[in-house]
């Protein structure tokens, strides 16, 4: 038998502990050399799309191949501790060093190589699939197969590259030490462990501040930074010193400690959580960091989505120069009418004038009433009030998006400075979609005292700036979201063409906002990122539960030499069964509680400078998802591991 013969045999006899590796190496090749059979689709290449897309993809890579890197290092770290007492007999039957640094190069290389071959064939078997859950997702046509040999030679190259470089640096981590010490390998006695009563204050400190860093007025990056570095740092001190404070603390609870099998699972926690605190703190950023990810772009999906249902107009023509609006006007109509499209059309009029006085006054769009009655009920907007007792009535619309404070509040009196005129403010009320096309706010106010407002403009006796606009709803289009392939989308495309931002003869001189091509262009981002973000995160996912099952093997031996033990004093498999699995649960499930907490805490006040403030739904899914995902993960490792334990159990 030559070496590679023997460290092949090495990585066969070793099956069960690399396993986890294999799988989760294989699955993030899979996804790699998915992104790439994407990114270098010929229709994604020449798409409009394109840019966007492959910006997007490229990014995902790059995070992926990161990822990858440090959780390879990491894996291989924790095997290579798991093999101290083989490497300690091979030493004593006169191994070299260097023939030790090269067996471990050689069985990475060979684990390497396999999840290379193992992860494109995967992905080669599953690219059908995946392009057409791409072009689903991100709502594109849908891409045909191809033979990806860029997207192979990519995947080939970075991931030979990536197995190489940590086989190399693998051989740092077999450190020369005497045949005695591996020969103990983990067998060593553990200190009970200790918290850090410093340690535990400079950990609630920094968690203190990265809480009180998002709580300010005016969120910035610098506090978006601090909350992150400090939330981070204590989120580590948490596990190492907080966590060990508390299961202290529950073992002088002696009612509770001395009952049943309490005992065994508290005193075995209390290492555990000590031991594994890093792989406990890196699933709990990787776990927060994908949660807060995917609720930010579920959020945001959903205030898209709500920004088109609020809008029930499909198309808005609006011009300053009114003579010309006649001329838009037909150019629209022309190709609603090619379309075969059934529209009702609404017209009114705006003044952008000064209202208050010459020390704090401000501007504003002035819209006359009888306009604004034609257009409030399909907006869903309040009626305007009628004059009482000689005192003209106003309505103040405003979007707290782009306004922080409304002009006046109600009850106030405003001047137009035009008109001379005064006015009472009966209502103030938000319309976020309507009040953006007015520039962000807009006061209705009675037809007498707009036109007197118009006529002032029009002499040159005031400064204004008047427009005409055009609102066209198609009922057919009514509370239904657009596809890419819907009618919408398609007429929506056709009146791009007229678009000022367009080339060609036939554009119109006028604004011309269009409800479906703005969605499109919202929804594809949102859905792009959410694309990426569904298997970053099940890769995130999957790799978290790996980290944890290495943890478990490694410390599988010393665990099932004290339960041997234990079961000659007469513990029963059931109680065996009963303290693994809360000792399993509580290291899978605890970091997706404090994820979740962690979620809360940074996504409400960074979506609250967006204005959004229902959460709790959005974050609620992408936590669910990871803690299904989670659960399905604790079951199959702790099946695996009980069944290891019942087998030393007397």
């Amino acid at each position: 038998m030559n070496f590679p013969q023997f460290a092949y045999n090495n990585v066969k006899r070793n099956a069960r502990a690399y396993f986890a590796y294999f799988l989760s190496s294989t699955f993030m090749v899979m996804i790699f050399f998915s992104f790439a059979v994407f990114i270098y689709h010929p229709v994604i290449l020449h798409s409009e799309m394109h840019q966007m897309t492959k910006t997007g993809m490229i990014a995902a890579e790059y995070v992926i191949f990161i990822f990858a890197f440090f959780f390879v290092l990491y894996s291989i770290s924790v095997f290579l501790k798991s093999r101290n007492k083989e490497f300690g007999l091979l030493l004593m039957l006169g191994a070299q060093p260097s023939q030790l640094n090269r067996l471990v190069f050689l069985e990475n290389i060979l684990i390497g190589t396999g999840a290379i071959i193992s992860g494109m064939g995967l992905g080669m078997l599953l690219s059908k699939l995946f392009l057409l859950l791409a072009s689903r997702m991100t709502e594109t046509p849908e891409l045909p197969f191809y033979w990806p040999w860029g997207a192979m030679l990519l995947t080939t190259g970075a991931f030979a590259t990536l197995f190489l470089v940590i086989s190399a640096m693998t051989l740092l981590f077999v450190r020369k030490r005497n045949v005695l010490e591996l020969l103990q390998g983990n067998a060593k006695p553990k200190t009970e462990p200790k918290a850090s009563i410093v340690l535990v204050l400079l950990g609630i400190v920094l968690l203190g501040v990265g809480y009180t860093a998002l709580r300010v007025d005016t969120l910035e990056a610098t506090q978006l930074f601090l909350a992150a570095g400090t939330g981070i740092a204590g989120t580590y001190f948490f596990y190492s010193q907080l966590s060990v404070l508390f299961m202290r603390l529950l073992k002088r609870n002696r009612s509770f400690v001395w009952r049943k099998t309490n005992l065994l699972w508290i005193s075995e926690m209390a290492y555990k959580i000590k031991d594994n605190a890093r792989v406990l703190f890196l699933i709990t950023v990787v776990t927060s960091v994908a949660s807060m990810s995917a609720g930010f772009v579920l959020s945001i999906d959903r205030e898209t989505r709500s920004l088109y249902e609020d809008n029930p107009y499909a198309f808005q023509l609006s011009t300053q120069h009114p003579a010309g609006i006649a001329v838009d006007e037909a150019k629209v109509e022309a190709v609603l009418k090619r379309e075969g499209v059934t529209y009702e059309k609404r017209q009114m009029q705006s003044l952008f004038a000064s209202v208050g006085d010459d020390q704090s006054g401000s501007s504003i769009n002035l819209i006359p009433a009888s306009d604004y009655a034609r257009i409030a009920a399909e907006w869903q907007l309040p009626s305007l009030v009628p004059e009482q007792k000689g005192q003209p009535q106003a309505l103040l619309l405003y979007d707290e998006k782009r306004i922080d404070h409304p002009l006046a509040s109600a009850g106030e009196t405003l001047k137009i400075v035009a008109s001379e005129a005064e006015v009472k403010v009966n209502e103030v009320a938000q319309s976020p979609v309507f009040a953006t096309l007015q520039w962000g706010s807009a006061l209705v106010v009675p037809d007498q005292i707009y036109q007197a407002a118009v006529d002032q403009f029009k002499r040159g006796d005031a400064a204004g700036l008047a427009r005409q606009m055009l609102f066209y709803r198609v009922p057919a289009w009514d509370g239904i979201t657009p596809r890419y392939d819907s009618e919408e989308a398609r007429v929506a495309g056709e009146l791009a063409k007229l678009s000022p931002r367009a080339t060609g003869e036939n554009r119109t001189n006028g604004y011309l906002n269009i409800r479906a091509n703005d969605y499109q262009s919202y929804k594809q981002f949102m859905s792009m990122l959410s694309f990426i973000g569904s298997f970053v995160g099940l890769m995130f996912s999957l790799s978290s539960a790996s980290f944890l099952y290495f943890k478990l093997h490694a410390e599988l031996s010393r665990d099932a030499q004290m339960y041997r033990a234990l079961s000659k004093t007469g513990l029963s498999i059931g109680e065996m069964k009963k303290s693994a699995t809360l000792q399993i649960a509580l290291l899978f499930f605890l970091p997706i509680v404090v994820s979740v907490i962690q979620t809360f805490v940074v996504l409400s006040p960074v979506l609250a400078i967006l204005h959004i403030v229902n959460i709790t739904e959005p974050v609620l899914l992408t936590t669910g998802a990871f803690l299904l995902a989670q659960l399905g993960y604790f079951l199959l490792v702790r099946g695996r591991y009980v069944s290891r334990l019942k087998r030393v159990m007397v």
